[in-house]
């Protein structure tokens, strides 16, 4: 992609010469842009799996100290 972008702006380029040039650029930032894209959607999802694993091991810690809480309100009673 920097290759095609020195020929892109290089002075010495012909026109028709920069024409074929930009669209290498449009096809090569395309292409690292849906790469970004996929790279961005696997972190995310490794996020997503993270938040979920620590949200349900909050949740189960809750509901142990709510039953520990009610089995000593039974044996009170």
């Amino acid at each position: 992609m920097e290759i095609a972008l020195d020929r892109v702006t290089g002075p010495k380029t012909p026109p028709e010469d920069r024409i074929k040039w930009s669209r290498i650029v449009i096809a090569a930032g395309g292409a690292c842009n849906s790469v970004l894209r996929d790279v961005e959607i696997d972190a995310l999802k490794k996020e997503i799996s993270e938040l979920k694993a620590m949200t349900e091991e909050h949740l189960k810690d809750d509901n142990e100290l709510d039953e520990a809480g009610n089995r000593e309100a039974q044996e009170e009673d």
